[in-house]
């Protein structure tokens, strides 16, 4: 769904001065320069925004408020992981979670790990 964004006044100027100083036009439609050099300026431009802004670059649709507002679809909400997240990745296999405890030698109420049944089943399902 999109939603409303407004960009500053400078921001609408870049855009303007953009179109202006593409000179290298291959294809004038109605006066709008379609060339692929123009096109390729505004959406490095657009994507500058889209980050800045936390939109999708490519879903920008006009608003009725004004040029300095539009629509776009933002973009998603990325949680950085944090270090035990990422810590806890690496260990994205029965075989990788198995090794890893066989080294730390965990001892339990059960006693050493290595007689725990629910820790030899691990291994077992590790190696399938």
């Amino acid at each position: 769904m999109k939603q409303e964004f407004e960009m500053l006044q400078e921001e609408m100027d870049k855009i303007l001065e953009i179109n202006k100083s593409n000179t290298n036009t291959v294809m004038m439609i109605g006066g709008v320069d379609f060339s692929d050099n123009l096109t390729q300026a505004i959406n490095a431009y657009w994507e500058i925004l889209g980050d800045k802004y936390g939109f999708k670059q490519f879903t920008v649709e006009g608003s009725s408020k004004g040029d300095l507002f539009f629509l776009a679809e933002p973009k998603p909400i990325v949680v950085p992981k944090t270090n035990i997240e990422i810590e806890m990745d690496k260990y994205d296999s029965l075989q990788k979670i198995v090794d890893q405890l066989e080294k730390c030698e965990y001892e339990n109420i059960a006693g050493l790990l290595v007689k725990n049944i629910a820790f030899l089943k691990l291994k077992e399902l590790a190696k399938a």
